[in-house]
This record gives C-alpha cells, structure tokens and sequence, in this order.
C-alpha cells in the first residue's frame, strides 16, 4: 500500500516500499486547479499509486503528468494516467519530447523550455533543463515557486525505508546509497553549473525520488552533496572537448 504525506502546502508525497529492493518509490502530486503529478511510477504499482492519488483528488481530474528522465519508475505508467484523466497532457523537454516521449505516449505532450512556468492555480512550477543530471541526456528537474519546493528526482538517493519527511543530514546516508550504486549521477563541469542554479533557487524543501522529503537547509544540503560528488577518493575531473569529464584512477 503507498503512504500518502503533505509535504508543503497542496504538495503530496506518495510512496510505495519495495522490501525485495530495498527501495522507497516516490511520485508527488500537487493538488490545484490544474493537478500535476511528477512522476507516474512503475505500470507494475500503477495500481497501489492510483488509489493513493484518489486520497487527495479524482485521478480524471489530472491535468499534467511530468517527471525527470525516462525511466520505469519516473514514466513507466504515464499511459495509465493518460487512460484515466482525458484532460492530461505529459510535460517535458523538447528533447524528450522529440527522443522518448511522443513515441510511446497515447497523446501528443506539452513541449516545455528552460525556465518556463507552468500556471497550475495556486502553484507555479519551473521547468529547468539539466541534460545527465541527475542523469540520462534528457533529464529535467522543476521547482514550484510558491512553497519552495524543488523536485528533485535522484540527486538524494537513499536505500531502505526511510520517514517521509526529514530535516536531519541527507548527504551522509545518500552518498552511502551511492557506493551501492556506481556511476549512478555523472560529474563534470555542467554538473557544478546545474548545482549554482539550484542552489540559487534557494529551495527549502527537496522533493525526493527515492528516501524522504527534506525540510531545511536544503540550499546547504545542494551544496554538501555537491562537494561529496567531486570528492569521492576514486574520481577525478578530465578536460574532454572543453568540457570536464570524470575519470577513473587506474
């Protein structure tokens, strides 16, 4: 069964625990005149994240379904959701637009831009296009304006079952989760350049893929998971093409 949690005013956080993968999958629905859901779920919980969607709204009555990168557990049941709410439109980049979306969607999506708003009522949700962060080249994250709150797919990772909403240090029990999982955020250059705009949206709530919610000092949470990614004892920074790469010590 998913739990259901506000996490910031009209914002909800729905998670489903996986015991076999020692994974929490979170989606977050912000509840207005214009519903928006960021991220759908895997088909497979398609089921478990309906009824808990139906806690908070009639699922029909969505309006915009968006989440960060292609992935099973980000978009796999965005057809589901198509099927249930005829007035919904998918929301992306135009590269995922063009590469993912309006090829296996039911419907044609909603092309967004770099910084654009999008007008859900109360709430107004930012669009930032921030290609292999947390990765895959056509990742996006999004900010809603009003209460601060920065969905932030996988950048704070964490394994196991965690409380829905946290304010104590993320980055410690994140960067452990990541030893777990090489390679899982890539660090270059653009990666430092997508931390400066974070960090300058000054959040103060983290809306998490996959662990907690965090309510704080999210701006100093950005900054210590970026010092944590450039510092790992194993990485190190490559200039390729004008651009810094990671690299492996041998």
């Amino acid at each position: 069964m998913a739990e259901v949690h506000e996490i910031a005013d009209g914002i909800f956080r729905i998670a489903t625990f996986i015991p076999e993968a020692n994974i929490t999958f979170n989606q977050f629905l912000i509840a207005d005149e214009k519903p928006l859901l960021f991220h759908t779920g895997q088909r497979l919980l398609f089921p478990l994240t309906l009824e808990a969607v139906r806690q908070v709204i009639d699922p029909s009555r969505l309006r915009y379904i968006s989440w960060s990168h292609l992935e099973a557990d980000e978009s796999g049941a965005l057809n589901e959701f198509l099927q249930i709410a005829p007035q919904a439109e998918a929301v992306h980049s135009e590269l995922g637009v063009v590469v993912n979306v309006n090829d296996f969607a039911i419907r044609p999506a909603k092309t967004i831009g770099d910084g654009e708003v999008l007008d859900l009522g109360r709430h107004k949700l930012r669009f930032l296009i921030t290609p292999q962060v947390p990765h895959c080249w056509d990742a996006i994250l999004a900010f809603e304006e009003t209460t601060g709150t920065l969905m932030a797919s996988d950048l704070f990772t964490q394994l196991g079952e965690k409380t829905s909403m946290t304010s104590g240090d993320m980055v410690e029990r994140t960067m452990a989760s990541h030893k777990q999982l090489p390679t899982y955020i890539p660090v270059s250059q653009h990666t430092a350049r997508v931390f400066d705009r974070l960090e300058a949206l000054r959040p103060g709530v983290l809306a998490c893929m996959h662990g907690p919610a965090f309510s704080g000092d999210a701006v100093q949470a950005l900054r210590d998971l970026r010092t944590a990614l450039f510092s790992e004892p194993d990485r190190e920074l490559t200039t390729i093409g004008g651009g810094a790469e990671p690299a492996r010590r041998s």
